[in-house]
């Protein structure tokens, strides 16, 4: 773990990445790969919804292995 600290989520923000997780899961296909892609396109959808500045590109790259997850300040 690293040591950068990380930002406090509300009840709200649970909430909203549990119901994408639902929603991912009611269209999981059987492989990996698609598996993870249902996943970050359906935290996506939630995060888009809740910003329009939402950056679905930029969210998605840095879901890959190995990708710099650290949002710029």
């Amino acid at each position: 773990m690293s040591n950068h600290s990380v930002p406090r989520f509300a009840k709200r923000h649970y909430e909203a990445i549990a119901q994408a997780m639902q929603d991912a899961r009611t269209h999981l296909r059987s492989d990996a790969v698609n598996q993870q892609e249902c996943v970050i396109h359906c935290l996506a959808d939630m995060l888009a919804a809740d910003n329009p500045e939402f950056k679905r590109a930029r969210f998605e790259r840095a879901c890959e292995p190995g990708a710099n997850v650290r949002a710029r300040s």
